[in-house]
């Protein structure tokens, strides 16, 4: 096949199989999206320098009853994008359109990789964070080696779950959650836990072992027949030192970034709303709306007021892009009349000599 040919109905079909997990490879159009993504992120990194980059790196599913769409493991019928946003610039920096039957463990190494490679100039200090999907001996070694700290959600294994139910009551401590505060529905707690995983850089001369973190959690109020309500325990597996809980936190705080970015893909802006039964159609739309939320991350870190500064795409939609006025053509210039009376004129107006300044640097 020559390069930028269309796909037949046929290919396109013979890529996509039930029953097996495969990464269908990017044609033109779709590198040429990526170079734009990675030039907003670049343009970002420039209004707002940062040193840190904390990827919190999640994938979303999105429900699409198309004819050739495959079934997730939870059941739906679509796609699985596998999406890693940079917490400190609320950008995207690396999206790999799925198959719904693609694992969002699939390859994790090779989309760590090329996350982690595409953050700009300036970045010395790299986190990740991430859920069990990430928990692969492989994808940790590496990030390991690379310099990266992390904190990863870890897969609740029999030889795991006997490591905790083995620890002293002593053991446990007060773990107040993410916002810092008790639950007033639930009992938090958490713990050290001695735990080394029979993976094969445990057992070398210089392989140090991971740090694992339990929590347990229960309701206050009993259950309807036991009095006294079990435990349900979950752990985070990391290389980075200091207060357990203040890590754990840390580690929780993914759940206000990406999960929050896929909400706002998806219903803010219409990403979840695919417009083809063809595979390469959707990823293409998809990294336009990648595309179209890190424009709006650009123009709120430059271009608009501070107050806006995290305001959703709808609320931003309503402020400035949704506006009645005139459009004047005169003197072969096209001119757009607003009213003096728009509450967001003066912004209005800061942002255009912004965007105008940006463009000549």
């Amino acid at each position: 096949m020559q390069r930028g040919e269309r796909l037949s109905d046929l290919e396109d079909a013979a890529l996509s199989q039930a029953g097996k997990a495969t990464i269908r490879p990017e044609g033109p159009g779709l590198k040429t999206l990526a170079e734009l993504v990675s030039q907003v992120v670049t343009a970002v990194q420039r209004v707002t320098p940062q040193t840190h980059a904390t990827l919190d790196v999640d994938a979303t599913i999105v429900e699409a009853h198309k004819k050739r769409a495959l079934k997730a493991y939870e059941g739906t019928v679509g796609y699985q994008p596998q999406m890693a946003y940079w917490a400190e610039t609320r950008v995207w920096v690396a999206d790999e359109f799925r198959d719904g039957n693609v694992p969002a463990a699939y390859k994790a190494k090779d989309l760590l990789q090329r996350a982690f490679g595409a953050l700009p100039a300036g970045v010395s200090m790299r986190y990740l964070r991430a859920d069990s999907a990430f928990y692969d001996e492989a994808a940790l070694t590496r990030a390991d080696a690379a310099g990266l700290q992390f904190a990863v959600s870890a897969d609740m294994s029999p030889a795991l779950s006997a490591a905790i139910a083995a620890l002293p009551e002593t053991a446990w401590h007060p773990y107040a959650g993410r916002d810092g505060r008790s639950s007033e529905r639930e009992e938090r707690e958490w713990a050290e836990v001695v735990f080394v995983p029979s993976w094969a850089r445990n057992f070398k001369k210089e392989g140090v072992a991971f740090r694992y973190l339990a929590i347990r959690v229960r309701p206050r109020q009993g259950e309807l027949f036991d009095a006294e309500p079990s435990w349900r325990h979950f752990a985070v597996v990391s290389n980075r030192t200091g207060d357990g809980e203040t890590l754990l936190r840390w580690q929780r705080g993914k759940q206000g970034t990406v999960e929050h970015g896929h909400g706002e893909m998806k219903n803010d802006l219409g990403a979840g709303v695919l417009p083809c039964g063809r595979f390469g159609a959707n990823a293409a739309w998809w990294r336009l709306n990648v595309v179209a939320s890190n424009l709006l991350a650009y123009l709120q870190a430059g271009a608009l007021p501070k107050a806006l500064a995290k305001a959703r795409p709808k609320t931003l939609r309503f402020c400035f892009f949704n506006l009645a006025g005139r459009v004047i053509r005169h003197a072969h210039a096209v001119v757009l009349k607003l009213s003096a009376a728009f509450p967001y004129a003066q912004d209005y107006l800061r942002a255009r000599a912004w965007l105008a300044r940006e463009a000549v640097t």
